[in-house]
């Protein structure tokens, strides 16, 4: 049958149940078409491939299969698939109509968007992209032009698995054409090599810098000039276009650049955790930028394969022609002087000169100055250090380098440090404590004015014995110093056979909580959530008055404090004349877990404080010490620096 014209396609009904209404729009491989459901009655998108696919009958094998894989993705940042069809020598895909418009269009309505704004895009892309990349879908063709933002501000990731089909499959004759935005598109993707789901990361990186910005990166007159520019060419940083764009944002847009893949975020789960991290940085910008003149579509290039190569062939002969035009003395006083100026610079630049081993700088931003010095050391690098006062940055945190992580230099040399001062102002920027020790979270607290508050155990299968699983407040967000900060602490518990159940854990109500904790360790089973506990009273005085089972060997309780939880049983009596002495017993079992663990046990009495027990043991190790005191003696253990009993015999 007559292929159908695009002029002609209006009113035409495909497979008698989708009757065109209008087009909405037109790309390099594909014109989109409003349509009417005729079967479900509702508005769809339908987009028709252009004839030179159409034709390739190894594409659309290719195509079909890529499309509906596509289709099983469901994500509410994702443009949903609902049919892949074939009419008329027609190959078309019936999509959700989304009314609103495209990013592009929505950037150039607005010039370079709030830094704020463009965050939070891109963590919406960043979860189509996930949920994609989880399903082994690689979009290969992420621009603003395919994102579109809803009216109601959602946005939606539309042609995932099209742009894969056609690098995927050779097209008419050009067995090695390579097809895509090439404003957006990969270094890999420009010279004909594998992608993965970093080929999507390279181009997000790109649409955060033209939302940030209001222009792309590279800019040249053809296709091919723009494409060379992302395989050879340093990216102008986005800095240099919106001054306001945060130190940390620019670096997550360089990284997500970077012209090796390995160089890149590995996974977009990455990339939005560094994103997230940079978060408290962010100030809101207003104004508009340039938009880019030529605005080349998704299209089918030349692979290119050996860029440096043509480059270099083009300097060399130009070098010729210009040293052909002088005389022998000019060019030896010319190439003398070229000498020394490259010697002093490289002398200078590099430090040991005459050293031949290359160094890869490491990414110490973020990182505290004595540690970044430390790493930097490793690597046989020199350190100067600038300070600066930081509203937003902890105190000895590093906020920029120079060379840039990842750059390559010699040996010795010097590294250039801009570290903070850390804040004059009366709020800071609480970090993320997740994934610390409660002895590293006290100390990273502690250099900010912020101090832990209430600690809390549970179990987690995702953190490690003694990991910090969660906290409140939550970070990044700012907080006046000397603010408390209640952490969640991993527990992993010894589970034993009669462990099997929390609705057979012993009773312990009525119990002090010292004496219900340690009834239920011993039992094999953990507390978890303690209500209504003040970290600034003894826990001593707290008695349990109601126990919740959860699954598996996980107690919840409620305590009370009161007159008659003051004095537990076996307690030193108020009333007792001074100085009388007290016995008492110990017993210990150390959490299953990591190999080696601290314990201390510390009594304070009317002689004062004294640290009894001093040890590394071993998880699962039971421990049974006597201990004697004089007047009101109390016993506090510590495991790993964790308050783990808190009792008075």
């Amino acid at each position: 049958m007559k292929v159908v014209e695009n002029l002609k396609m209006i009113g035409h009904i495909l497979d008698n149940r989708y009757k065109i209404l209008e087009e909405v729009g037109t790309g390099g491989m594909a014109v989109v078409y409003k349509a009417q459901d005729i079967l479900l009655d509702r508005i769809v998108a339908v987009k028709i491939l252009l004839a030179k696919y159409g034709d390739d009958h190894d594409f659309v094998v290719r195509f079909r299969q890529e499309a509906q894989a596509a289709a099983k993705l469901s994500h509410p940042n994702i443009v949903n698939i609902y049919d892949v069809g074939y009419d008329e020598n027609v190959h078309y895909i019936v999509m959700e109509y989304v009314r609103g418009e495209t990013l592009k269009e929505y950037i150039e309505k607005h010039g370079h968007l709030p830094i704020n704004t463009s965050i939070q895009i891109t963590f919406d892309i960043g979860e189509a992209l996930e949920n994609a990349h989880k399903n082994g879908i690689v979009h290969c063709d992420i621009k603003p032009h395919n994102i579109l933002v809803t009216e109601t501000g959602r946005i939606k990731v539309a042609d995932f698995g099209i742009a894969r089909a056609i690098n995927s499959s050779a097209t008419n004759k050009d067995d090695h054409a390579v097809l895509g935005s090439v404003h957006y598109f990969s270094p890999e993707q420009a010279s004909g090599g594998p992608v993965d789901e970093r080929t999507d990361i390279y181009s997000l990186g790109v649409v955060m810098y033209e939302m940030m910005t209001g222009v792309v990166p590279f800019e040249g007159e053809t296709a091919i000039s723009v494409a060379l520019q992302h395989v050879q060419d340093d990216i102008p940083l986005p800095t240099k276009y919106n001054r306001r764009i945060p130190r940390l944002v620019e670096q997550c847009i360089l990284k997500a650049m970077a012209k090796n893949p390995d160089d890149r975020f590995q996974s977009i789960a990455e990339m939005m955790s560094e994103l997230r991290l940079s978060q408290g940085f962010v100030n809101t910008n207003k104004g508009a930028m340039p938009i880019i003149k030529n605005n080349f579509a998704t299209q089918k290039l030349p692979p290119l394969k050996s860029p440096e190569e043509d480059q270099k062939k083009n300097i060399f002969s130009r070098v010729l022609d210009s040293i052909s035009s002088h005389s022998k003395k000019s060019i030896i006083i010319g190439m003398l002087g070229v000498f020394v100026v490259a010697f002093m610079w490289a002398f200078f630049s590099f430090g040991n000169f005459w050293s031949t081993q290359d160094i890869t700088v490491p990414d110490v931003t973020g990182k505290q100055v004595e540690i970044a010095k430390e790493i930097l050391s490793k690597e046989h690098l020199n350190v100067s250090i600038n300070e600066i006062e930081s509203d937003e940055v902890p105190v000895g945190e590093v906020i920029t380098q120079t060379p840039s992580g990842g750059a390559v230099v010699k040996e010795n040399r010097t590294i250039y440090l801009t570290v903070s001062k850390g804040n004059q102002g009366s709020e800071v920027l609480m970090p993320d404590l997740r994934d610390l020790t409660l002895d590293e979270a006290k100390k990273k607290l502690s250099e900010i004015g912020l101090t832990i508050g209430s600690v809390h155990y549970a179990e987690s299968e995702k953190y490690e014995n003694g990991k910090i699983i969660s906290q409140s407040p939550a970070s990044p967000r700012k907080v006046a110093k000397g603010s408390s900060v209640d952490v969640i602490i991993c527990r992993k518990a010894e589970k034993k056979n009669d462990a099997k159940n929390g609705q057979d854990a012993p009773t312990v109500s009525g119990m002090t909580l010292d004496t219900a904790m340690k009834t239920l360790e011993n039992a094999g089973y953990i507390v978890g959530n303690v209500t209504n506990l003040d970290a600034s009273k003894d826990n001593a005085l707290a008695k349990v008055v109601k126990q919740s089972p959860r699954s598996g060997n996980v107690v919840d309780l409620t305590v009370e404090y009161g007159a008659a939880a003051a004095v537990p049983d076996g307690s030193a009596n108020n009333q007792e004349p001074a100085g009388t002495p007290h016995y008492g017993t110990v017993n210990i079992s150390v959490p299953s877990g990591a190999s080696s663990q601290h314990v201390q046990i510390v009594v304070t009495d009317d002689n004062g404080t004294r640290v009894v027990y001093d040890k590394n043991q071993s998880g699962g190790d039971s421990i049974t010490k006597n201990i004697s005191g004089v007047g009101k003696t109390r016993v506090k253990v510590y495991i790993n620096n964790s308050l783990v009993q808190d009792q008075y015999i």
